[in-house]
């Protein structure tokens, strides 16, 4: 199988898992660092028994990922990214915030050109152009607060900059770089966090997140090994049209009308473009497009 088949189907499958994680954080009804501390205690815990079961409680190839300058910065980042999608979630609808975070496509592409060297193929830029479109839509007649879709944004960016940080390890471990991630999370906000003040129902939909968010990451942060850092964030848009069918079932949070529009123009780009990488990644090699 062509590794970037194996790349998408990585992805793809672990961001469909983490697609109902938005409705779990409003489930949760707990405040911004409640949400994060739980949120980080549930991806170091789970991302980091994974790792220990997989090396068999060897630490050292763990601990030497985490040291190093892209296991760190990796780290730093995925917190930073966490921190600014739950602000963004509790201060705008999930359909507005998973809109802004289909931007994330376009600054993977930008960051990737510049610190990568590696250059975007046409039809990325043109599916980006397609998605940026559709946050224009958003933008301009969002239903969420204003503060919200800037949080969003600046979502956006930090994700985009994380996966080039992703890819940047080639074929190195990105598994305990996400951890350390989780715990910086949950190490920062527990003086701000009352963890035991969650409803019987926010405790289940903690028990929820507790299995979504590692096995989503742990499917995720393979997929830069086989993928450019823009192909995978435009594969993480289809959190933002599963996120808003969730939302819309689940919460009765209906979209608005641009909103609905904007989620069909980012999946129709994304169904384009895959079903292109797609083509191509069957045809024998040497056969010009």
């Amino acid at each position: 199988m062509s590794p970037r088949i194996v790349g998408m189907a990585l992805t793809g499958t672990g961001v469909l898992v983490l697609s109902p994680d938005s409705i779990l954080i409003r489930l949760l009804d707990a405040d911004v660092a409640t949400t994060l501390f739980w949120r980080g205690i549930a991806m170091a815990i789970g991302l980091g028994g994974f790792l220990l079961v997989r090396e068999r409680g060897r630490t050292c190839a763990i601990a030497a990922q985490i040291r190093s300058p892209l296991g760190c910065g990796l780290a730093l980042l995925f917190a930073m990214s966490n921190i600014l999608f739950v602000f963004t979630v509790e201060h705008t609808t999930i359909a507005d915030t998973l809109g802004c975070l289909a931007t994330a496509s376009i600054f993977a592409a930008l960051f990737s050109v510049i610190f990568l060297g590696e250059r975007a193929p046409r039809r990325t830029w043109i599916a980006a152009a397609a998605i940026a479109g559709g946050l224009l839509l958003i933008a301009l007649d969002g239903a969420g607060s204003a503060i919200g879709r800037v949080s969003g944004i600046a979502t956006a960016i930090v994700f985009g900059a994380t996966f080039v940080v992703m890819r940047a390890t080639g074929h190195g471990d990105t598994l305990p770089g996400l951890a350390l991630g989780g715990a910086l999370i949950a190490a920062t906000t527990a003086v701000f966090a009352t963890p035991f003040s969650l409803s019987a129902s926010g405790f289940a939909a903690l028990a929820g997140l507790a299995l979504v968010l590692p096995t989503a990451f742990a499917l995720i942060g393979q997929g830069p090994r086989y993928l450019p850092a823009p192909e995978v964030s435009l594969l993480m848009l289809l959190e933002t049209v599963f996120g808003t069918i969730w939302a819309w079932l689940w919460l009765a949070e209906v979209p608005s009308r641009p909103t609905l529009f904007a989620v069909a123009i980012i999946l129709v780009a994304l169904t384009l473009f895959y079903w292109r990488e797609a083509v191509a990644a069957r045809r024998p090699q040497g056969i010009a497009p």
